[in-house]
């Protein structure tokens, strides 16, 4: 049995299976910002991830969200799905101590997502206003990035300057040094 994705669609879906995933879809018509979106099995592994590839003809992102050891500050890590990440780099990068993942329900807390469902859309919500944007330069540099809709089974296409123009800000960009791994 094969990893299931949908056609391309335009507009919402039908129904919403989280709050931010409805928050997602109606800011972004009641803003008039033009994206195309794939409903699919859940798109957690980088074979995943390699499917929704293919539907859309772009490479989809992973989104990660960081902390530090007191859980008092967070990051928004938007780089390459097939890019190594090494917290020691990107703290590096950003000049701030150590840094590790979010838990699930810090995730929930701050973007309203589970794990898998990461998205830069998150950054909408108010638990989120704090969070600060962090890209890997090369991804800020497409025209196009692919993330989930706040569900791990909802993908959206979306230009880079029309997600920043929604976010209302620009991230702080870094090189990540890693291979990719194919």
């Amino acid at each position: 049995m094969g990893f299931y994705t949908s056609e391309i669609k335009i507009g919402a879906p039908e129904t919403f299976k989280t709050e931010t995933q409805k928050m997602i879809y109606e800011r972004l018509e009641s803003e008039s910002i033009p994206y195309t979106r794939i409903e699919s099995d859940p798109g957690i592994s980088m074979d995943d991830c390699l499917n929704i590839d293919k539907a859309f003809g772009i490479d989809t992102v992973k989104t990660i969200l960081l902390t530090n050891r007191q859980k008092n500050k967070f990051w928004l890590y938007v780089t390459h799905a097939r890019k190594a990440f090494i917290t020691k780099e990107f703290g590096a990068s950003l000049q701030i101590p150590r840094v590790s993942f979010a838990d699930e329900e810090l995730m929930m807390k701050i973007l309203g997502t589970a794990h898998g469902a990461a998205t830069p859309f998150g950054l909408l919500r108010n638990e989120a206003s704090d969070v600060i944007f962090v890209m890997d330069k090369d991804v800020a540099a497409r025209e196009k990035i692919v993330i989930t809709d706040g569900d791990p089974c909802g993908f959206i296409a979306i230009k880079n300057s029309d997600l920043f123009q929604l976010l209302g800000k620009n991230p702080i960009l870094i090189e990540n040094p890693a291979e990719i791994n194919n």
